[in-house]
């Protein structure tokens, strides 16, 4: 997986997780437990491996999306 794989990939994980934050609040069970499989599959499927990193301008953006709308 090349780093821009690894940095589209990332990006997606962020966003699902800010997602799942909007779904709790609306209480979407159902969705949000569906996109928590999917979270959990992404990440136990093929963490990042040693060497591999998210570029720091994606980084950035990652770590800008908060994880709670609070």
């Amino acid at each position: 997986m090349g780093m821009a794989d690894t940095n589209s990939r990332g990006i997606a994980i962020g966003l699902m997780r800010h997602a799942m934050v909007f779904l709790e609040k609306a209480e979407d069970w159902e969705t949000a437990a569906r996109l928590q499989h999917a979270l959990d599959v992404a990440l136990a499927a093929r963490p990042l491996q040693p060497g591999e990193e998210v570029d720091p301008q994606s980084a950035a953006l990652i770590a800008a999306i908060p994880l709670s709308s609070d």
